[in-house]
């Protein structure tokens, strides 16, 4: 008899906590101690860090807990869009491509049918990357001519969930698309509500991989759910 899972119905338990605990892992920088010599090596602007404290209000030792907190949050940023695209790599059919190589895409269907380049903020892709997104799935459809391709993002800035034509530099081609939000996991599980399940989800597998018995207050759970709407389907969440 087939045990039902815990978390969601695409991946098994362990699956989860394993993508979840990569992420819970990644906060365990925002506790270290401050290393000023780790700060300077990854790029200190003293522009941004003079108008930070004139315009805060702040002394050094302030400003510096800041810029500690924000560079350590960004890979904490960084570790949650790898989070997407392990859980989706580890649906049956489908395979994780990895990160480090700049010329592979990160998801693939075991067929050769989709490809998709993941992000998790449209926002965070500038210019240039956008070229070299645009060129990996460019190149992903010459070798595959039957193959839907897509540059996915699970946070869009207008707050929808949509697959759309891209239109880049003039030029479209009908295999390859953008696609945003739930459909991203709609595309990849075949159930339109797995990327809400996996939202809902995370508070239990937060709990048992960080060993923690912290709940969220009724409060905040009264809001989570216009929060939730307000990312993904902003039209809706307008309309009511």
């Amino acid at each position: 008899m087939l045990t039902k899972n815990s978390y969601v119905d695409f991946v098994s338990d362990n699956y989860f906590e394993k993508c979840v605990k990569h992420v819970c892992d990644s906060f365990s920088a925002l506790v270290q101690n401050i290393d000023v010599g780790e700060l300077q090596k990854n790029g200190i602007d003293p522009f941004k860090m003079t108008f930070d404290m004139m315009n805060l209000r702040i002394d050094f030792d302030a400003w510096l807990k800041k810029e500690d907190s924000r560079q350590k949050d960004k890979t904490v940023n960084n570790t949650i869009g790898e989070f997407h695209q392990m859980l989706l790599g580890g649906v049956k059919g489908w395979r994780d491509l990895g990160t480090g190589d700049e010329s592979h895409l990160d998801l693939q269907k075991n067929d050769d049918s989709i490809f998709m380049e993941l992000k998790n903020r449209e926002n965070t892709v500038n210019a240039d990357s956008l070229a070299g997104v645009r060129k990996k799935l460019v190149t992903a459809n010459k070798r595959f001519p039957n193959a839907q391709c897509y540059w996915g993002y699970i946070v869009a800035k207008n707050g929808k969930s949509e697959e759309k034509e891209w239109i880049y530099d003039g030029k479209k081609n009908n295999m390859i698309k953008r696609i945003s939000g739930t459909k991203v996991y709609e595309i990849v599980t075949g159930d339109v509500n797995a990327l809400e399940n996996v939202w809902k989800a995370l508070p239990g597998a937060i709990r048992k991989v960080c060993d923690t018995t912290y709940k969220f207050s009724e409060k905040d759970e009264g809001v989570f759910m216009e929060w939730f709407k307000q990312a993904f389907f902003r039209d809706r969440a307008k309309k009511k």
